[in-house]
């Protein structure tokens, strides 16, 4: 079990409570071989927190302990009373875990003896399984989604920063936006028409999308708009450096940071009179191709 420091206050009321609400981590990896995963914090206390260090590992059973397999570490810091705060991990499984099937946790280390924990029965989080295989075969689609996750997330922080409304993930929208990405995968192309001529409303007219809206000043409107955005992940043409194939943040920042260097793309994303959004990402072996429709 976690062992936890003796504090010297211990009560609820005058401290940071940190406690672990959300775990995520790739479905299968192999020995030695890269592994991806998230999770969010809270702080449920009164008082802003001091670092705090969460540890990620693989369990063979459902009880997280020290004794289990690390996979890396992230860190949480400064967390205000009533906040939540989110890390991404891109660690890697010892190259001496036999395969099996695991189940992924994290866990809060413990912090200093002036910054009690009031509750550590939130500390520890367990989620999902992990499989471990002989030989590295990437999850493409798992990654491919958390991309399109993560794109979201971002894309909505920039609403944020300017007072605009948050964008809501459509499921339609969403079909629409994964076969264009899997379109230009497939056919070795990177435009908003495809080789057959269909425009994003033509995409979206196949697929029964109903795109009639009256805007705000009463006006009608007829279309969805659409962002796109072709990312290699070995040498890539927008200055970010060398992108890693196995870290689904760092290719939806550089997504989301060619969108807003771009300004029709800016444009598009920023637009107040978008309430919706569907997003589909693919991957060739060589690019990444991620698709915005928005309405």
């Amino acid at each position: 079990m976690f062992l936890t420091i003796p504090c010297l206050v211990a009560a609820a009321d005058n401290a940071a409570d940190i406690g672990l609400v959300s775990l995520d981590v790739q479905p299968s990896s192999a020995p030695g071989s890269p592994v991806f995963g998230s999770v969010t914090a809270v702080n449920y206390g009164s008082m802003i927190s001091m670092s705090r260090k969460v540890t990620f590992y693989l369990s063979p059973d459902r009880e997280i302990t020290p004794t289990d397999y690390k996979i890396g570490e992230v860190q949480f810091s400064f967390i205000r009373p009533g906040e939540t705060a989110h890390r991404e991990l891109l660690g890697t499984v010892p190259d001496f875990v036999p395969p099996g099937i695991y189940f992924a946790g994290a866990a809060l280390e413990p912090g200093f003896s002036l910054t009690p924990d009031p509750n550590q029965e939130n500390d520890v989080i367990s989620h999902g399984t992990v499989t471990i295989e002989k030989t590295y075969n990437r999850p493409q689609e798992w990654f491919s989604e958390k991309i399109a996750d993560i794109i979201l997330d971002f894309s909505n922080d920039e609403r944020t920063l300017r007072n605009l409304p948050p964008l809501t993930r459509d499921t339609a929208l969403d079909v629409i936006a994964l076969e264009h990405s899997r379109d230009m995968a497939k056919r070795d192309f990177f435009d908003h028409t495809n080789p057959d001529g269909e425009d994003p409303a033509d995409r979206a007219d196949r697929h029964n999308f109903n795109q009639s809206r009256t805007l705000p000043g009463g006006s009608s409107f007829y279309g969805i708009g659409e962002n796109i955005v072709k990312i290699p992940v070995e040498k890539n043409v927008y200055g970010f450096g060398e992108i890693k194939n196995d870290d689904p943040y760092e290719i939806a920042q550089v997504a989301i940071e060619s969108f807003m260097d771009s300004p029709p793309h800016k444009e598009a994303l920023l637009l107040r009179a978008h309430e919706k959004i569907g997003i589909g990402v693919a991957f060739d072996g060589k690019y990444y191709f991620a698709t915005q429709n928005f309405f």
